[in-house]
Parts: C-alpha cells; structure tokens; sequence
C-alpha cells in the first residue's frame, strides 16, 4: 500500500510555521558575533506601521500646529522666532539697550539644572557686559546647592533654613522671584567673594533684598576686617538695602530676628551697564513659577525693572516613554507666562526651547524621541502667549548632537548626556547672543527705515 505523503507534508508545514511564529515572539538578541534579527511571518500582509501611528490620537500632534518660517536668517544663526504682535516681542528689550550708558539694564534668567551654576549664564553675561558695560554677577542666592561649583563669584553661607517651589515650603516665608525663601537661624552667616578670575577683584555696589516685620539688624563684616551694623526697616513688603560702602572686595553678612525675617539675596553691580540674573533651580519643569505670589514679583520688579525674561525649561519633564503627550504642559505654561506678563508688563519674554538630550537606546545613544515633542509643545507656548522662542535644540545641532558634544574633543558636555560643562554654556551662550543681536540689529534697521 502506497504511503501516504501529503499528510506527512501538511504536518511538517504546521510544525514549520508554529517554530516561525514562535522565533516572531522572540526580542533581537546577540549570541557571541551572531546576532538573531527578529522575525515577523507576517509583515506582507500587515498594515503599514507608520499608517497605523498617523492613525493615533496623539493630544500633543493635535495641540501642537505645524510652523513654516517664511523670513530669512543669516547662516549660522539660529533666528529667533517673534510670534508677539506686530512681531515685537524684544521691542522694549532693544530699547533699553540704548540706556546701558546711563542705567543698569537686567535681565532675569529662569531655568533649571542646565543653568545652574552660571554654565551658560555666565558667558552670557560676559558677552553682553563686554558689548553694553557693567561688571558684576547681578543676583545670588542666599543658599546654593552649586555655590562650591559656580566660578563666577565665590560663595558660603550657614545656618539657615531654606523655603522653595520645589522643596520645603511655609505660609510664613513665600518664595520670591527667585523661587527661593531663605530664613536666618542662629550663627547664620553668608559670605560673598569675587571671584578671582576678574580683574578688578572688587564689588562696586552690594543690594540686599528682604521683609523685616519685626525689628531686626543686619551686621556685616568688609574685607574681612571693618565689622558694621545697620538697623533694617520694619515692613511687611519686600525692601531693599543699599550698603554705603563701594569697591569693597569681600561682604559677609549676619542677621537677627530669627525666624522672623526673610532674606531673599544679594546683587553685586555697578550703575551702569547690562546684567543677567541666574534664577536657576534643579528639578523645576517651569510650571512652579506660578506658586510665586504676584505681589512679591511686582515688589522685585520695582527695584529690578527687568527689561527681558528668558524661560529655559522642558528638561525636567521630557521622560522616555511618554503616552500621554504634552498637551497639560502647554496649558500650563501658557498660564505661567500670561502671569509673568501681568507681573513684569514692561519685561520683553524669550521662550528657549528645550536642549537636546540622549539616552542608551538598544546599546546606543541617541535623542530622547520626546525631545522633539517638547521642542514643538514649547514652540506651541509660545504661539498662543504671543511671545519670542529660540529653538535651542536646532542651535546645538538637531538630532543626537548632545551625544556630539559628550564625544567632543574637549569634551562640551557631561557623561550624563543633559548637562553642558563650561565649554558647552561657551558654545551655546554664543549662538544665543548671536541670534539676540541679529535680531536687535534686523529691529534697529526696521525702525530706521520708517518714514
């Protein structure tokens, strides 16, 4: 009797496909130099994945409009983009720096680690200060978790309890434009050097920011030998103390009143020239600005007359795998900076987008795929609170340039693919001064250009 084959055939074909189906279940992965590629038994008959996303309800993609610059730029710049209107968002910013001869001009920088420590503010400083005069770092802190890190002053403080919009908080001590609140104990103390890299080795004008609702004194030590006291006056209100004293080359400064008074920083300037003001704090995604009470900002904004406000933010909240989208960030936001207008109505505002940020991806490193979600979410802020954006990730280099900066040589950024070093804030603090004064400068030829 004739064997019966074709039964044999459609057994070992089922046999075949179940072993092909199971290796489709199986991930990629390596055995010695060979490397199993995963199987998918069905991909010629499956839809198009790139279909199948499109077909996706993304919220950020639905929020977040596709923008077409349509005005020139000069190669190697990255233009800022005005989306105020009649596109003069930094008009009171480009005026104001026609008065550097004759008043301080400041700008307040808020943002989150990728600031901190003056890594990018400083050379930002240092540019515009060498263009527009001043000398000096502006605003500090009270406290600082980066005050043996930062190199443009030198910085040491004891005893005191520290009040923010990312960390402990009190009904009594409401943080201040800085989102900080710093509160004297006993012993306190908190001493200010230049740094030694300046030349001048010497603070020309000291202001002290605090509230004093009771009776207190402030004793301060000068050059380490002529030791002063000052009565300080008694107001529920943010205040502002002068020291009579100039050029001196090192301040220390001591409280009573403990518990009771509120000391919110020190600025360190001269009366003319421009000033950058590092509001830099880990962990804020930018969103904690509006825990600032808006009196206290009015308060800070009379005695800072703030000519532009740069947002450095988005870091903090990108994360790997993000299903939800940004849409609750850009509402957020949008409500932030509505706020910062209202507080500081006469503030130019300059929305930088986020920086570009890698992760080990299957054994590589390369963009976070939400970068350019934020990047776009950002760019979205900005269209609806009608203010300037700076696309930073396109100034660093677009996709997988933090990984270009990390392997730069010397290298431009830290192992931990976020942060810039030193010469990476250089670089970046560069291309952000650039793209300011080629706008300053398109702003003054429009201007002149007016019958």
């Amino acid at each position: 009797m004739q064997e019966n084959y074709l039964g044999k055939s459609f057994v070992l074909l089922a046999l075949v496909l179940v072993v092909l189906l199971s290796f489709s279940a199986l991930p990629e992965f390596s055995i010695g130099p060979w490397k199993l590629r995963k199987v998918n038994l069905l991909a010629d008959i499956q839809p198009d994945p790139v279909k199948l996303v499109a077909k996706k309800k993304d919220p950020v993609k639905k929020e977040v409009r596709i923008v077409v610059r349509t005005d020139s730029c000069r190669p190697g710049i990255t233009c800022i983009e005005d989306y105020g209107r009649s596109k003069k968002s930094l008009a009171s910013f480009f005026r104001a720096l026609r008065e550097t001869h004759i008043r301080p001009v400041r700008i307040a920088f808020f943002g989150d680690s990728f600031i901190e420590g003056d890594i990018l503010c400083g050379s930002l400083r240092d540019t515009l200060q060498h263009l527009f005069g001043g000398h000096g770092v502006g605003f500090m802190p009270i406290t600082s978790d980066v005050s043996e890190f930062r190199t443009t002053i030198r910085h040491s403080f004891s005893h005191w309890k520290t009040y923010s919009i990312v960390g402990a908080k009190s009904p009594f001590s409401p943080p201040g434009t800085s989102g900080y609140c710093f509160v004297p104990l006993e012993g306190n103390e908190v001493e200010y050097r230049p740094a030694w890299k300046k030349s001048s080795g010497r603070f020309h004008t000291i202001r002290l920011f605090y509230k004093n609702p009771s009776s207190g004194f402030l004793h301060y030590l000068l050059n380490d030998t002529l030791e002063l006291s000052s009565g300080l006056k008694t107001s529920d209100s943010l205040q502002e103390f002068v020291l009579p004293e100039k050029g001196v080359s090192s301040v220390k400064f001591q409280f009573t009143a403990y518990d009771s008074m509120k000391v919110y920083g020190a600025s360190f300037e001269e009366p003319v020239g421009i000033y950058v003001d590092n509001f830099s704090m880990r962990g804020n995604a930018g969103t904690g600005l509006y825990q600032i009470e808006p009196q206290l900002n009015r308060e800070f904004n009379h005695f800072q007359d703030y000519k532009l406000i740069l947002l450095q933010y988005g870091l903090n909240v990108v994360t790997e795998n993000n299903s939800t989208g940004y849409a609750w960030y850009i509402e957020q936001m949008v409500r932030v900076v509505n706020r910062i207008k209202e507080n500081f109505p006469a503030s130019s505002i300059l929305l930088i987008g986020v920086s570009d940020r890698s992760s080990n991806q299957g054994g590589t490193f390369a963009t976070m795929p939400n970068i350019l979600l934020m990047r776009d979410a950002q760019r979205e802020i900005a269209i609806r609170s009608q203010i300037a954006f700076w696309d930073l990730y396109a100034a660093m280099g677009g996709k997988n340039s933090m990984l270009k900066f990390v392997n730069a040589t010397p290298p431009l950024a830290a192992k931990d693919y976020t942060h810039l070093n030193y010469g990476g804030g250089r670089k970046l603090a560069k291309k952000l001064a650039d793209a300011v004064l080629y706008e300053r400068i398109r702003y003054e030829a429009k201007k002149q250009a007016l019958p």
